[in-house]
């Protein structure tokens, strides 16, 4: 098992992905050849089940695009099938403490390193030495996304294992009582004290949601850009082209 998306962070390079919702292959496979490092298929805000999101993996596959699958929870089963279907990486949401995080590692990697269940399915079917290194090679990103985890930053990225991490956004806004107000100093002092923890832990700070031009985001310090999700991609560039067309058919 080769990681792109791990070798790419190791090397200090920006790396920019999509979030993908439709449950149709031709979605991420579409997205997957335009060239985004990675493509994070969420099943935590989607009705998206494991089967379908193993078809959408399966579309990527001629791709350099990395295959990252956002679980709805802190959860070993939820965990060890998407590993199963082939997921280079895991976004675990809501990690609070430094004992979510050690959870969260313990439920992605096997014995003796952890609690994984052997059966990767799908994941082994063109790497017969999966298990040799898949240890090494899997991302789990904690989603930074409370005042509780914001507290405890530094307990939860110093663990052993964390080499990158997510921001939630719109989560993290709304526990700080300043929802969707991404220019109060209180959000903004956060995502400063983040990226100055990411720094003195060695790890890669993420950011899963765009607030802002992702221009900005990257000179704010974070590597790890997830630049928008299908669906949105539909709506901005369809109210563009009508927008284009209204004003001259009015």
């Amino acid at each position: 098992m080769k990681n792109l998306l791990k070798d790419s962070l190791k090397k200090g390079k920006i790396a920019v992905g999509i979030t993908v919702t439709i449950g149709h292959p031709d979605v991420s496979e579409i997205l997957a050849k335009m060239g985004f490092d990675f493509i994070n298929f969420d099943t935590q805000h989607t009705p998206l089940s494991i089967e379908t999101v193993q078809c959408l993996m399966q579309s990527i596959s001629y791709s350099d695009a990395t295959p990252i699958v956002r679980v709805p929870w802190n959860d070993i089963v939820m965990i060890n099938r998407a590993l199963d279907i082939g997921a280079h990486g895991i976004i675990v949401p809501f990690v609070n403490t430094r004992e979510d995080m050690k959870r969260a590692l313990n439920y992605a990697k096997f014995p003796p390193h952890g609690v994984r269940s052997y059966g990767p399915r799908r994941a082994s079917l063109r790497d017969p030495e999966y298990v040799k290194n898949c240890d090494e090679e899997i991302l789990v990103f904690p989603q930074i996304e409370t005042k509780e985890s914001l507290e405890n930053i530094e307990n939860i990225l110093s663990v052993e294992g964390v080499e990158a991490f997510f921001v939630g956004p719109y989560d993290l806004s709304f526990s700080l009582g300043v929802f969707r107000q991404w220019d109060n100093p209180k959000f903004i002092k956060a995502l400063e004290q983040i990226v100055e923890v990411a720094e003195s832990t060695g790890t890669v700070p993420g950011m899963l949601a765009l607030i802002e031009d992702p221009i900005k985001t990257i000179e704010r310090g974070y590597r790890l850009i997830n630049l928008g999700i299908d669906t949105g991609l539909l709506i901005d560039s369809s109210s563009m082209l009508l927008e284009k067309v209204n004003r001259v058919r009015k």
